[in-house]
């Protein structure tokens, strides 16, 4: 019988899965059992790295109903003390199984982005609307929702209008012993093993929610100051409409888009800058990482997360979303050295892995390790 199950339809990585990953390693560590549970196409993530202890478990399902029900008797089955879900989907299909018989699990919903700050949910009102109601019919079926920022809380409270229900906000354990560690390994990229000139880094998915295309566009603006070059790092379906805008540009010989890497830890601690260009987030992963490395950031004052984990610009340098100009100038002042001055520590702690780790049990209800609720 578990103690904890996560619940969703897990990709094999991604931010919101590495941040879980942290946070796993820290509940088994300190002696809870931990088990995943998924559906459709979804696997286990970050499977080399995966406690050998957390088992994922698939349904076989696809559809909402019938992953409600196997859901539900999955619950009856293991028993788990606490179930939490990780994105939307999930948390709709989990909150549905609360229509059903109780099966004595206490049932969480997390949320990792803000609804209300979608652009392309402002931009379908009747379907934004549509996902309105469906949270506060189904959200206020759980136990409790947790929130990665004060700005996903906000959110969920003053625009999406949900009621009935505890809304915590947790900030996620992005920063872990293992980031530190990975950051020292080699990079085979010859602008950071063999760096000639300072180094741009970025890294997500290639989505207009990144708007990397401002990103270039700063960095060609950079360039007629400065020689510098400029790596994005994911995966996406805006790869191609980003090369042929750095080809426009006259900027794709100091752009590199190398796709998905496996350590991003030692990419990032080799570069000079770390520069986040997003249109909206919940809490930006890499951002928090950045800081826990040591790496000066620039990011866009988007809702909600960078001006939460840059303290309102004392840990970095924050800018004006789609603004190219006010990008490159910032960019340019942290490489002149001008970059905010703090305690690296002070930054990083309510990021830190054992401090979500803890604050997830307690919110759950779980205050103590296992081995003393033996003894």
């Amino acid at each position: 019988m578990p103690d904890i199950a996560l619940f969703g339809m897990f990709r094999p990585w991604g931010g919101t899965y590495r941040r879980l990953m942290n946070q796993i390693h820290v509940w088994t560590r300190d002696g809870w059992s931990v088990e995943l549970v998924t559906f459709r196409d979804g696997e286990m993530f970050y499977p080399d790295e995966m406690p050998s202890s957390v088992q994922c478990v698939h349904l076989g399902t696809r559809g909402k109903l019938a992953t409600t029900l196997a859901l539900w008797r999955y619950l009856r089955r293991r028993r788990p003390q606490v179930i939490l879900s990780v994105n939307h989907i999930s948390n709709v299909i989990l909150a549905q199984v609360g229509r059903l018989p109780d099966t004595g699990t206490r049932r969480f919903l997390s949320v990792p982005n803000t609804f209300g700050e979608s652009e392309k949910l402002a931009a379908e009102p009747q379907r934004r609307e549509q996902k309105f109601k469906e949270i506060r019919r189904l959200y206020p079926r759980s136990d409790g929702v947790i929130a990665v920022s004060d700005g996903v809380r906000d959110d969920l409270l003053n625009n999406v209008g949900l009621r009935g229900v505890t809304v915590e906000r947790i900030y996620s354990g992005s920063v872990a012993q293992v980031t530190l560690e990975r950051a020292g390994e080699p990079v085979d990229h010859p602008w950071l093993a063999d760096k000639t000139c300072p180094v741009i880094l970025s890294a997500g998915r290639l989505v207009p929610q990144k708007d990397y295309a401002t990103l270039l566009r700063a960095f060609a603006r950079l360039r007629e100051r400065r020689e510098a070059r400029l790596i994005i790092v994911g995966k996406g379906r805006d790869q191609e409409e980003l090369e042929a805008l750095s080809k426009e540009l006259g900027i794709q010989d100091a752009v590199d888009l190398p796709g998905f890497v496996d350590n991003p830890y030692a990419w990032m601690a080799r570069s000079d800058v770390f520069a986040l260009s997003s249109r909206w987030e919940g809490l930006v992963n890499v951002v928090m990482e950045a800081l826990g490395l040591g790496v000066p950031i620039v990011s866009t004052d988007c809702p909600s997360g960078p001006r939460e984990i840059l303290a309102g610009g004392r840990y970095g340098i924050l800018v004006p979303m789609k603004d190219p100009d006010a990008l490159a100038e910032g960019i340019d002042r942290t490489l002149r050295g001008e970059a905010p001055q703090f305690n690296r520590e002070d930054a990083v702690r309510p990021f830190r892995a054992e401090t979500a780790a803890q604050a997830y049990l307690d919110f759950f209800g779980l205050q103590h390790p296992k081995q003393a609720v033996q003894a």
